[in-house]
């Protein structure tokens, strides 16, 4: 069953506009919007084409939760006709706000690659209710290593984050981000983690930006720190993600800890051995 509802939604995307909002049996919310852009590029000639030619198939495109419900987009984008081609071909208009093919919105997309930044994508896929392979999907479709740093002024800091594929393998790609104008910004997704892959990434960077790069954070992994050192020299201070150092030393208590108690458990009465149990894992807590 599905409701139609009558509430104020905001997308903050252009050229679109919101026909009717429904919630359906799952408990989605299901946005069904119309594309208000002008014409299209022909596929053909690659002229601006005007001429309406009906519409695509129904698309179902994932966007950003809306009040807690995970919200779709439900749209048919225009085609056009181009009349100066041979056979008076169509195109299917493309959009800003969505890639061809892929199930979700760039918001979205981008949305998902931010949140991978110190995270795994077993983690970010299962707080996000979003499948695997889906985030798997958006990592692919985002590898790049080509930026228009004509559009950045200012860097501030580069942050590199290794994120595993596979659980348990040592497949890697390197998130690589800054922070400007105040907020996170994913620069480029590279295809492993290979100090040579990072370098020559920023070695890309034109030489006055570099200038304006005051440090760089890393996840302790060799290869960054390298990397970033080799690119920056000296004047680039090397910032470890607290996230990581915080990891490295419960790793060393976590071993002490399970250690310690698998002797205490052979010296001690299961009730002394309980309650100390329950004491060791509150001391894991504050570290």
């Amino acid at each position: 069953m599905t409701t139609t509802i009558n509430m104020p939604v905001t997308l903050d995307i252009e050229d679109l506009e919101i026909i009717e909002t429904k919630i359906n049996r799952e408990g989605h919310y299901e946005i069904y919007v119309e594309s208000t852009a002008e014409g299209c590029t022909c596929h053909e000639c690659g002229k601006h084409i005007t001429k309406p030619h009906g519409k695509d198939r129904l698309k179902r495109i994932r966007h950003l939760y809306r009040r807690g419900r995970e919200t779709y987009l439900i749209v048919k984008l225009p085609r056009f006709q181009c009349v100066d081609c041979y056979g008076k071909p169509t195109t299917t208009q493309q959009v800003a706000w969505h890639e061809r093919n892929s199930p979700n919105t760039r918001t979205e997309e981008k949305y998902i690659i931010e949140g991978l930044i110190g995270n795994t994508v077993e983690n970010l896929s299962q707080r996000e209710k979003i499948g695997y392979e889906a985030v798997m999907g958006i990592i692919r479709r985002h590898i790049k290593t080509k930026v228009d740093w004509e559009l950045i002024k200012k860097l501030g800091q580069i942050g590199l984050d290794e994120i595993s594929l596979k659980k348990g393998h040592k497949d890697f790609v390197t998130i690589v981000s800054a922070y400007i104008d105040g907020r996170v910004q994913i620069l480029a997704v590279l295809k492993d983690r290979l100090k040579d892959t990072v370098k020559d990434f920023l070695e890309t960077i034109p030489e006055d930006l570099k200038k304006t790069v005051k440090s760089g954070g890393e996840d302790m992994y060799d290869g960054f720190i390298n990397a970033a050192k080799e690119v920056f020299g000296k004047r680039t201070k090397i910032v470890v993600d607290r996230f990581h150092v915080a990891k490295l030393y419960r790793k060393g208590f976590d071993s002490l800890r399970i250690k310690e108690l698998k002797r205490l458990k052979e010296e001690l009465t299961k009730e002394e051995y309980a309650e100390l149990k329950g004491a060791m894992w509150v001391l894991r807590k504050k570290t």
